[in-house]
């Protein structure tokens, strides 16, 4: 298997950086990249982070991972990019720096484009298009906190589905809308997609075992699930429940500090109730109450930074499908 300059055998690991072209002041623009290749054929699984320079959390575990796995006992081949987006963690920022693009709003790039779109373009075609599977993760980054497993209604839904219920997190939730991300384009291309969101906010500081090991968790049960490495699903859940999504709360554009109530994550709610506030930062009034639009169950996501973004989902509500009892 080669990617680029990167190159493993079956039973081999290597570790590299996918080139896909220059910047303007001739620098080399890179994805770093783990290529691990089992010794028995078996399905190709993507698994990618950190399109958002925020997004760090996944970096620190999913190397790690790779160093566990023996590629001598696997089938298939792992392609494992720990954090895509080089430039914008380094300066610590969402988009690249670049040009200031987001990776994961550019679909499939562009080949005359940007230097960012002219990236996804040679990654998508070098290594999504290729694949049968991916698992793309997010986090919240400084703003919000999740822990779901998103399905595009689009291509292989219930693959999709099948693959995310077996990540093992505590929610699975259907009908994600197209994004302009790589992952809602490869489910129109057929491929299982799974868009698993686990962590961010107060996580790093707070949760970071729980929300790594649930990182580590969602990587070898797909692997697992999709016959790539032998072994049970491990889950810190006793059930996953499956939701439809329905509503997507966001903020009003009422600046001030916003806070989300936690314990409402994975209630049943009815139309009104109360999931938040918005406080003056100076008078300490209440600006605003963020309540439910309809009845639903919450989504384990919610605003955790005082002060988020205009875009930084607040709530999901969604309507009960199924659950899995995972005891």
């Amino acid at each position: 298997m080669k990617i680029g300059t990167i190159e493993a055998n079956r039973g081999e690991k290597s570790y590299g950086f996918f080139k896909t072209g220059e910047t303007h002041g001739r620098f080399p623009v890179q994805i770093p990249m783990h290529l691990v290749v089992g010794a028995e054929d078996g399905p190709m699984l993507v698994v990618q982070s950190g399109t958002s320079g925020l997004e760090i959390e996944p970096a620190l575990i999913l190397p790690h991972i790779v160093n566990e796995i023996d590629p001598t006992t696997m089938k298939g081949t792992l392609v494992m990019v720990p954090l895509m987006n080089t430039s914008g963690f380094e300066f610590t920022q969402i988009n690249t720096a670049w040009d200031d693009k987001h990776l994961n709003q550019l679909g499939r790039g562009n080949p005359n484009g940007t230097v960012s779109e002219q990236m996804i373009d040679q990654y998508y075609e070098a290594v999504i298009s290729q694949a049968d599977a991916i698992l793309d993760i997010h986090t919240g980054a400084q703003w919000s906190y999740h822990h779901f497993a998103g399905v595009y209604f689009g291509g292989e839904v219930e693959k999709s589905k099948a693959m995310a219920i077996a990540l093992g997190l505590p929610q699975v939730v259907l009908g994600r809308s197209d994004d302009q991300s790589m992952a809602s384009e490869a489910s129109k291309d057929g491929k299982t997609v799974v868009s698993a969101h686990i962590g961010g906010g107060p996580g790093l500081r707070d949760y970071r075992d729980q929300d790594l090991g649930r990182v580590r968790n969602a990587v070898l049960n797909s692997m697992r699930h999709l016959g790539m490495l032998d072994g049970a699903i491990e889950s810190d859940v006793a059930k996953t429940t499956v939701l439809e999504q329905h509503t997507v709360i966001m903020p009003t554009g009422e600046r001030g500090f916003t806070f989300i109530d936690k314990t409402k994550r994975g209630t049943q709610l009815q139309a009104g109730d109360e999931l938040g506030y918005v406080r003056h930062p100076f008078t300490g009034e209440r600006l605003e109450t963020i309540t439910a639009p309809r009845d639903g169950i919450m989504v384990h996501a919610g605003a955790s930074w005082p002060v988020p973004l205009e875009d930084t989902v607040l709530a999901i509500l969604g309507d009960l499908v199924e659950e899995i009892d995972r005891s």
